[in-house]
């Protein structure tokens, strides 16, 4: 029996192929054209599996983490999904530690945190410190303050 005959990818399919990638691409990190890109979801609750550290420098060199998805169960209750995302930490000052509860956002192609729960011993924000720079607000999470 004769093997049916296979497929050759020729420039024009190619093209196509690229174009295609390139328009997908460029909807999921950011929009084309100007308009917005469309997610069915672009903020999730997870728990972080170890501790998220401060930015070396927001723009080149950011700290990431890995932290398991929360979800809603049928009762309202939340519980951790089998799903991992990393999450990349662009802020120079603010530092979360390992299992802490956060909200994550898509943003530009990654996974940023933009709410922490701090622990017992942060600060999450002071307006009014007893100290030098008591006119200075400072934001901490789970690293025992500024």
């Amino acid at each position: 029996m004769a093997e049916p005959p296979g497929y050759l990818i020729g420039p024009k399919l190619l093209q196509q192929i690229q174009q295609t990638v390139r328009h997908y691409a460029n909807m999921y990190s950011g929009g084309e054209g100007g308009r917005p890109r469309q997610q069915a979801q672009q903020r999730r609750q997870a728990v972080l599996q170890s501790d998220l550290l401060a930015a070396v420098d927001t723009f080149t060199d950011p700290s990431t983490a890995l932290a398991e998805i929360v979800r809603r169960k049928a009762n309202g209750d939340l519980e951790l999904a089998d799903e991992v995302v990393t999450v990349v930490n662009r802020f120079e000052n603010i530092s979360i530690d390992g299992g802490t509860y956060i909200k994550i956002e898509w943003m530009d192609g990654e996974w940023q945190p933009y709410a922490a729960d701090c622990g017992p011993q942060s600060e999450s924000l002071s307006f009014f410190q007893p100290s030098a720079s008591a006119s200075e607000p400072s934001a901490s999470a789970g690293i025992g303050g500024p």
